[in-house]
């Protein structure tokens, strides 16, 4: 058994050895993998621990400076979400905008009125913040400082009921100098004017541009006002605000002496309008366009940038054109500029298309200007010769001695822009006859005949016969006034008792104002006068009487240079008129309104009469009246009844509309309102110069209280004592003129032919003046 068992030991012992060879290398293998498995463990265990334990540290630290100081923190925000945004410090925290304005007037700051950036949304706004000058009397508020806010995005303040806002950017204002708001005007707006050691003047308004299509972003000006002896200079600087990087930033600065405002309009045809601000003195344009650019020193940032009329590339028509625009000539520089764009093969640069628009913004005001009719002749000269119409300009010169003698004030008080004028377009077209005829005159006036006829002996292609001509244009600046027109003036007038001589400018012939007994003095308001070339209507606001000679200027204009006389119209109670001569002795302009100040007898019936027409004043040669035969209503029936059906319903409508019948009652059937109307007046006229005959009915008190069923309500013979008043109907019954609109004080007075004017034209009284309304075909109704 041993031996077997031994047998058996051995045989298991053969068959196993070679394995245990393999387990011996397998185990030599395995003793060295988790010696390098169980550092990397090791490793990782112990980053996880530090990292762990350095997170929960910094977590309790950040949360102690959150606590003590929140600034420490504010790299947080910028990893944060919206949202989840800190709230750093308590100056930084949301407020409302009671507690902003709490804060602000704690500061002895004032807020102004905010500004909403997003259409009233009241997620952002502008707001100005105001302090007060000292030792001040009136506008005392300069502003200091702009301030956005936002909507704060916090949950925690996104939850309350009222909005709370974080300021997101701010920006110190100082003002401009003085010495940039007065410099000399024609600079450009946007200079920079240093604002160490100088006297500032501060900004008092804050203004939204109200534009839709503006930029993205918010657009706003700053205004102030320097008063200068007589006359006041408005200033400011345009913002502009950025919501791509919240940002506010300062565009430009600008002085106007005119008062216009800045204005954003389209003048190049691109999407996006141009900022444009009008410096424009007088009849002289200077308008400056801005472009926005994108800017070059920051991302998603703007720039104004002026269209000027530096040159671009060279070419003999293009320096040419820029070379008259800058001179003022603006029309005829536009005219160059286009007949240079006709040539497809030389197409203009976009920096050249925008200096053409710009000039054409020039050129259409200067055209507007000169289109008027303008009342004076050295006014619409002046006009021509800036919008260079040489050769019309010249006409009027020669038309009359007595417009030579005024065109003369005007050259002899050029200072420059029109001496700079004709110089270049002489330069360009050195034999332009209407040219050199300008140039001459004003050399003559200016420096003398001997001088100017030395000038024009020395220019090319210049003979004894065109020599001559313009000796002879000279010759009529010493010509006396030997014709004039005949006067024609039309106007109010009342009895004055006080004069003072400084208020007035007395004609020629006139030595003193002073008056016999038996006279008295009679005022003068012109409605309308003719001066020789059309009718001008009150106000007169183009009358422009030079400083020098206007005595004789006013004589001219009015046509009263040989015959001063005007007549003075009343109404007597039986309804017949008193004419009384009167001697036109001074006139006055003020403000539009033209007076002339008489003398003549004393009318005792100047005295105000309700019921009837306030005295009149009119040269002879003036109008001449219309009154047609009057026909009935019934008579009227018969030829259209059409027509008087639709009249007579309007008639008692206007008069419930003045309150001259009751509201409450229906309007009558047509045979009820044929009974009572029928025999009543009316005259056939063309007043509206269609060719058809219209309708005038004029409606006198007691005409109107025989209408009136409830007479005994309203006080018995009241309505009788109103004075008459008048409908007019056109050939289809529509009411085109109307006495009896609700609170009128305007009553027809007579209807008229003005001289040289072959339409019709109504003579209305107002409470205060007359004045003369012709129909307009355009609008369809009396102006």
């Amino acid at each position: 058994m041993a031996k077997h068992s031994r047998k058996l030991t051995q045989k298991v012992d053969r068959i196993n050895q070679p394995r245990t060879g393999a387990i011996q290398k397998r185990a030599k293998k395995f003793q060295k993998q988790p010696r390098w498995r169980s550092w990397l463990l090791s490793t990782l265990a112990l980053t996880i621990l530090l990292g762990s334990a350095g997170i929960i540290v910094a977590s309790g630290w950040i949360s102690i400076l959150f606590i003590l100081n929140p600034e420490q923190v504010s790299w947080l925000n910028e990893i944060l979400p919206e949202w989840g945004q800190l709230p750093l410090s308590k100056s930084d925290r949301p407020q409302t905008l009671s507690a902003i304005q709490l804060s602000l007037s704690q500061k002895n700051r004032i807020a102004g009125e905010t500004i909403y950036l997003d259409d009233q949304q009241q997620k952002s706004f502008l707001l100005p913040v105001f302090q007060k000058r000292a030792n001040c009397q009136s506008n005392c508020q300069e502003l200091i400082e702009l301030r956005v806010y936002q909507r704060s995005k916090s949950l925690e303040f996104q939850l309350q009921r009222e909005k709370y806002y974080n300021l997101v950017t701010q920006m110190s204002v100082t003002g401009l100098t003085e010495s940039f708001v007065t410099a000399p005007f024609g600079e450009t707006a946007s200079d920079a004017n240093n604002q160490e050691g100088k006297k500032q003047l501060s900004f008092t308004e804050v203004k939204a541009f109200e534009d839709s299509t503006l930029s993205p972003g918010f657009w706003f000006y700053l205004r102030g006002e320097h008063k200068q002896e007589d006359s006041s200079i408005v200033y400011g600087q345009i913002y502009y605000y950025n919501p791509g990087n919240s940002s506010l930033q300062q565009m430009l600065s600008w002085k106007n002496p005119n008062g216009q405002l800045p204005r954003w309009q389209q003048v190049t045809g691109s999407a996006a309008k141009e900022l444009v601000i009008d410096q424009t003195v007088g009849l002289e344009p200077h308008l400056q366009v801005y472009q926005v650019k994108s800017g070059q020193l920051a991302s998603n940032s703007l720039i104004l940038e002026e269209i000027n009329l530096q040159s671009v590339f060279e070419d003999f028509g293009y320096q040419k054109s820029l070379l008259l625009a800058r001179n003022g000539m603006w029309s005829p520089a536009l005219a160059w500029l286009i007949s240079l764009q006709k040539n497809p093969q030389k197409p203009f640069p976009e920096a050249v298309q925008a200096q053409i628009d710009l000039i054409r913004l020039h050129s259409q005001l200067t055209k507007s200007q000169a289109d008027k009719i303008w009342a004076s002749p050295s006014q619409q000269v002046l006009t021509d010769l800036i919008d260079g119409r040489w050769e019309k300009a010249l006409q009027i010169f020669t038309a009359s001695s007595q417009n030579a003698q005024e065109i003369a004030t005007l050259l002899k008080a050029d200072r420059g822009r029109l001496w700079n004028r004709t110089a270049v377009a002489l330069r360009l077209n050195p034999n332009r006859q209407s040219v050199l005829a300008w140039t001459y005159l004003m050399l003559a006036l200016q420096r003398g005949e001997q001088r100017a006829t030395s000038w024009l002996q020395e220019q090319p292609n210049i003979n004894q016969k065109n020599l001559t001509y313009y000796q002879d244009l000279l010759a009529k600046l010493n010509y006396e006034v030997t014709t004039t027109h005949l006067s024609q003036i039309i106007g109010g007038v009342q009895q004055i008792t006080v004069i003072n001589d400084a208020d007035w400018v007395l004609i020629p012939g006139t030595a003193d104002l002073k008056i016999t007994d038996n006279q008295v003095w009679y005022q003068v308001e012109v409605s309308a006068f003719h001066n020789h070339v059309s009718w001008l209507s009150s106000p007169f606001t183009n009358l422009n009487p030079p400083k020098t000679q206007s005595s004789q200027f006013w004589a001219k204009i009015l046509g009263i240079s040989t015959d001063p006389t005007i007549q003075i119209i009343v109404w007597l109670k039986n309804g017949e008129q008193q004419i009384n001569p009167a001697t036109i002795k001074a006139v006055q302009l003020r403000n539009g309104v033209l007076r002339l100040l008489a003398v003549g007898a004393a009318i005792p019936q100047t005295q105000n009469n309700s019921l009837q027409p306030k005295p009149l004043a009119l040269t002879p040669a003036a109008l001449e009246w219309v009154q047609p035969s009057p026909i009935t209503v019934q008579e009227l029936y018969q030829q259209n009844p059409q027509v008087v059906r639709v009249m007579l319903e309007n008639v008692w409508r206007a008069l419930q509309q003045s309150g001259d019948m009751p509201l409450s009652g229906a309007v009558p059937k047509f045979p009820e309102m044929q009974v009572k109307m029928g025999d009543w007046p009316v005259q056939l006229i063309d007043v509206t110069n269609d060719g058809n005959l219209d309708v005038v009915l004029t409606i006198s008190g007691a005409a109107i209280e025989s209408l009136n069923q409830s007479a005994s309500i309203k006080g018995g013979n009241v309505e009788a004592q109103k004075r008459p008043r008048t409908l007019i109907f056109s050939n289809t019954g529509k009411v085109i003129y109307n006495d009896f609109s609700p609170k009128s004080q305007q009553a027809l007075s007579a209807i008229a032919h003005l001289a040289n004017d072959p339409s019709l034209t109504l003579l209305v009284e107002n409470p205060h003046k007359y004045s003369l309304k012709r129909w307009s075909e355009a609008n369809q109704r009396f102006e």
